[in-house]
């Protein structure tokens, strides 16, 4: 959807699993969304390793439906991290800014700009290192579990990896995150990706606003990714488990002053009758 000749412009924060399958998904057809990748790493990037085994079955599909190569034709078991890093890498690289940290993220009128700070640790001048990037019509939050995007509830940011799943899993204590977050990643990343190119193709012509867009996102697909809509939720668990909370102590409560109400009103009979036994004597 453009408004005039612009083009949408997203800003994918995090080059990582999530963000850079996001990235590709969005390379493969569309030449009506412009994306910008930004990380706080510098190239070469360094990678996990050790562990358990790399868990990625559904890089397989994803690597077939894009025409993705590693270095070397290896089956699933064999897949390291740096083989999927770098093969989600070659083909978005051109659109990747990398060494930049995001301070701060601003909205105006709908649209988001990234406050950065450029990690050039040879710099003496902090204020040289600053720049804005922007207008973008969508932020993207694949930056983590301390995701800078997670902090700021708007429409038009949403979250994947493991900036989603640090509020969506949070009654499993992240663990199945740990034994798959690669995997949901790359999932987040297809999923995400497909909406946007599906919203594209069915956008009307009468739509001309950005809201057009995320109108027609399926609701499911909003509630799941959708950085407002998460934080709703999240809300909506908090308030849900202080309600139970307060109805448990209230419940206790309400017993203990029964039990009190009892004592007094069977304190009060005893003295009630030994004053008749005296009245009568």
């Amino acid at each position: 959807m453009k408004r005039g000749n612009e083009e949408i412009s997203i800003a994918i924060i995090g080059a990582s699993y999530a963000g850079l399958t996001l990235a590709n998904t969005l390379n493969q057809k569309s030449s009506s969304i412009s994306f910008t990748i930004f990380d706080s790493k510098t190239l070469p990037f360094t990678y996990v390793t050790g562990g358990d085994a790399f868990n990625v079955p559904s890089y397989s599909s994803l690597a077939t439906k894009l025409s993705l190569k590693t270095s070397q034709q290896l089956s699933d078991n064999e897949l390291t991290r740096q083989d999927v890093i770098e093969s989600l890498l070659e083909r978005v690289t051109q659109h990747v800014i990398v060494g930049t940290r995001i301070e701060r993220i601003e909205e105006r009128n709908d649209l988001y700009y990234l406050h950065t700070r450029q990690n050039l640790q040879s710099s003496n001048d902090a204020s040289s290192t600053e720049r804005i990037y922007g207008p973008y019509q969508f932020l993207i939050g694949a930056d983590g579990v301390r995701s800078k995007c997670r902090t700021c509830a708007f429409n038009g940011i949403f979250l994947i990896g493991d900036a989603r799943w640090v509020n969506d899993r949070w009654y499993d204590l992240g663990l199945r995150r740990i034994r798959r977050g690669a995997d949901i990643a790359i999932q987040d990343g297809v999923e995400l990706g497909e909406m946007f190119l599906t919203a594209m193709k069915t956008k009307t012509e009468d739509c001309k606003e950005f809201d057009c867009l995320l109108e027609s996102f399926p609701v499911a697909v909003r509630a799941k990714y959708c950085a407002r809509q998460i934080q709703i939720a999240r809300m909506t668990r908090i308030i849900s488990a202080l309600m139970v909370f307060v109805a448990i102590a209230v419940m206790q409560n309400h017993s203990m002053m029964q039990s009190f109400l009892r004592s007094i009103l069977g304190r009060t009979k005893i003295w009630y009758l030994d004053d008749v036994v005296l009245a009568v004597r």
